[in-house]
């Protein structure tokens, strides 16, 4: 078909790739005179007719959406037996086709792609689309690194399901436990396949695979997902993949801003260095001051300002109060007669010949606790290290407690004794040495659920990512 022109407008030029019933072709708009992208559906012969439906669903639900990081659609139109779609050329592989070629992609990189991606939901779900078939081969990468979604040919609009009862869209690799029991595809399905596809990026397959496409949907509904253990990529970005792969629709993240969210801790979160108690007790000193800079530089001319300002202001006044009564009858108790500060000390004058001017009543005040009840009492602050180290262990028994008896054991049992030398290091200070020895028995534990010698647990694979932000990278520059 090089060289046919479809429309009297738009010349095939390069066949890019085939997929389903259609094909994709550079092509070039003689008007506007324009590199695009022709998607073109098959010879209908034969074809069933719920393709053309689809195909024409595609382009309506793809023509409603206009965002960065969504495939742009120009036109729509039949020629002879042929429809077509034409949309956005995309100079750039698909995710799959990078990973066949390049191999995986870095941490860095596929946390980009987990950001754009977010968004692209967040646009088609706004627009009321659930997309249904997030895989690899439907995300396409720019060369300016900007991630574009393309493909909604089985898409639907929120509420209105157009295929027939019983059949199962998508991709089987990544396909959510939702949508495996029968039940309508949501915003929430589209979340779950994104997450086998970071899954994928991260570690070169999906999260569940098999014999069979029944083997792998059994899978999504039953099975807990891997570990991601590859040490370059941070515990922030594992977890996300670990929520993402929730098999309960609503402990996912459901927006963009979700997912900035839980990848956004990855620059709060610091290697724990076990301060000593009396420096945490000095934290959100000055705090009031920083507040009410901040709040004169943000307020708009013309409203009040937020009143705890003015309520911390007036604490310190009063503390400052209570702490100089307190200094002053220190330095009464110590005969020092020039303390006096115009009122009546609170404890008796022993020297007749101080006559107190200003003094207005002759009636000593008995002492009172009050600036004992105003004094801050000191909370007990949770030593950072003796929690990682419960954590550990607690890791530890429980990988200890999945063992099962013959060959299956080993991997659990080393995995746990590491974890327990990990718990034993951190006790001594040695965050470096505590590192090593967890990460190895993540990898030992994930080589082994890998070749189906073990299975991971929810709260194992929760303490694995909660532990994984207080250590340290192996390998990594840390300067405790």
């Amino acid at each position: 078909m090089n060289g046919e022109v479809l429309a009297g407008r738009y010349r095939l030029l390069t066949l890019l790739g085939r997929g389903g019933a259609g094909e994709v072709w550079q092509a070039e708009d003689t008007v506007l005179d324009r590199q695009v992208a022709v998607k073109l559906l098959r010879s209908l012969d034969g074809d069933p007719m719920d393709a053309v439906d689809r195909f024409r669903a595609e382009a309506q639900s793809a023509a409603r959406l206009t965002h960065p990081n969504v495939v742009a659609t120009y036109d729509v139109g039949a020629e002879g037996d042929h429809v077509f779609l034409v949309m956005e050329l995309v100079q750039g592989p698909d995710l799959a086709k990078l990973m066949r070629t390049s191999g995986l992609p870095p941490a860095g990189l596929v946390e980009k792609i987990a950001v754009q991606g977010a968004r692209a939901l967040d646009a088609a779900h706004e627009a009321g689309i659930v997309h249904r078939d997030v895989k690899p081969g439907n995300l396409l990468l720019a060369p300016d690194g900007t991630l574009k979604m393309t493909d909604f040919g089985i898409a639907k609009r929120a509420g209105n399901e157009t295929t027939g009862l019983g059949v199962l869209l998508g991709t089987a690799s990544y396909v959510s436990p939702e949508q495996v029991r029968g039940e309508p595809a949501t915003p929430a399905s589209d979340w779950y396949s994104f997450g086998c596809v970071l899954h994928e990026l991260l570690t070169g397959t999906p999260p569940f695979s098999g014999p069979t496409a029944d083997v792998v949907m059994r899978q999504h509904l039953e099975a807990p997902p891997p570990l991601v253990t590859r040490t370059d990529v941070p515990a922030e970005l594992a977890g996300l993949v670990t929520h993402l792969l929730a098999k309960n629709p609503a402990e996912r993240p459901s927006s963009a801003a979700d997912v900035t969210a839980l990848l956004a801790a990855a620059n709060q979160t610091q290697v724990l260095a076990y301060p000593p108690a009396a420096a945490a007790e000095v934290v959100g000193v000055g705090k009031w001051e920083e507040d009410e800079a901040e709040t004169r530089i943000h307020r708009a001319p013309g409203r009040r300002g937020f009143p705890l300002a003015k309520v911390g202001v007036a604490a310190g006044l009063v503390v400052a109060a209570l702490v100089g009564a307190l200094l002053l009858r220190s330095g009464l108790s110590n005969d020092q007669p020039t303390a006096q500060a115009g009122g009546t000390p609170s404890v008796p004058v022993q020297k007749a010949t101080v006559a107190p001017k200003t003094t207005k009543t002759t009636t000593t005040p008995e002492p009172t606790p009050t600036p004992t009840k105003t004094t801050p009492t000191k909370k007990p602050t949770q030593n950072p290290r003796a929690v990682l180290v419960q954590r550990l262990r607690t890791l530890a028994a429980q990988v200890r407690a999945t063992q099962q008896q013959g060959k299956n054991s080993k991997p659990p049992r080393d995995a746990a004794r590491q974890l327990d030398e990990a718990a034993q290091a951190v006790d001594q200070g040695n965050l470096q040495s505590a590192a090593q020895h967890f990460y190895e028995a993540r990898q030992r534990l994930s080589e082994a659920e890998q070749h189906h010698r073990w299975q991971a647990t929810q709260q194992i694979v929760t303490l694995f990512v909660t532990i994984g932000k207080s250590l340290p990278r192996p390998g990594g520059n840390n300067n405790e």
